[in-house]
């Protein structure tokens, strides 16, 4: 299974613009990909939710309609980072699985939202749903960013079979450390694979990473704007859990 990470940069640029990056450093680095990521909340850099709901989309706005037509160009599934999704009068940071046709096969609202020098608690809704996706390259299940410190929805994910975990990210740069813990945390305990996309720029910290089964990082980036490319052994993984069963002893 061949994954792309995209660590898109956070610098000032017009929302349509940088869907152009996208495609830009896609149409270069995603060749023969099965499974792309994009970061949280990538479409207008550094994440500022005083203006989350002028920013706010529904699930057939434009953002949506090009990871469509994204996923469909390069023929590859797309978790597409996250978005403010508008329903009704709320509002979510939600994450969309598309397939390699562009049809939108899975949902994930945000289920911890951020009140720590953050508005993000104030303005959004929280998700109700750790919902995993079964595709034929894995079952995946994804977390947004600051889920990460919240191990119980990863080992929930895990016991409903996710075998890849997948989690846009716009991490401050100032909590180094703590990603770089638990990206590997959630992979040795469940035993499965983390694909941790960050955004970069502005106080973003980048540091992209894959994580393997057993902790080891299988490849990563710095702090640069960047594409990381890796190979998931998924018949390792389900031996390995076969073997070793502390996934499923919670």
């Amino acid at each position: 299974m061949e994954v792309v990470l995209l660590q898109l940069g956070s610098d000032a640029l017009a929302a349509d613009e940088r869907l152009r990056r996208v495609e830009r450093l896609l149409s270069h680095g995603a060749q023969h990909a099965d499974l792309i990521v994009l970061p949280e909340l990538w479409r207008h850099g550094a994440p500022d939710f005083s203006r989350s709901k002028e920013r706010a989309e529904s699930l057939s706005g434009e953002t949506a309609v090009f990871l469509s037509e994204l996923a469909r160009e390069l023929s590859a599934y797309i978790v597409g980072g996250s978005f403010i999704e508008r329903e009704g009068d709320r509002y979510y940071n939600t994450s969309l699985l598309f397939d390699r046709r562009g049809e939108l096969i899975g949902r994930y609202r945000k289920s911890h939202l951020l009140s720590y020098h953050s508005q993000e608690r104030s303005v959004l809704c929280a998700g109700e749903e750790q919902p995993t996706f079964a595709t034929p390259l894995a079952r995946l299940g994804i977390a947004i960013c600051y889920d990460l410190r919240f191990p119980e929805i990863f080992s929930s994910m895990a016991a409903a079979g996710a075998e890849v975990f997948v989690v846009p990210a716009a991490w401050p740069i100032t909590r180094m450390e703590a990603w770089q813990a638990l990206c590997h945390a959630r992979a040795v305990e469940n035993q499965a694979y983390v694909l941790a996309c960050g955004g970069t720029g502005e106080g973003l910290l980048g540091r992209s990473m894959v994580v393997d089964p057993t902790g080891v990082t299988v490849a990563s980036l710095g702090g640069e704007e960047g594409v990381l490319r890796a190979s998931l052994d998924l018949a390792r993984l389900r031996r390995y859990r076969e073997e070793f069963t502390a996934w499923r002893e919670h």
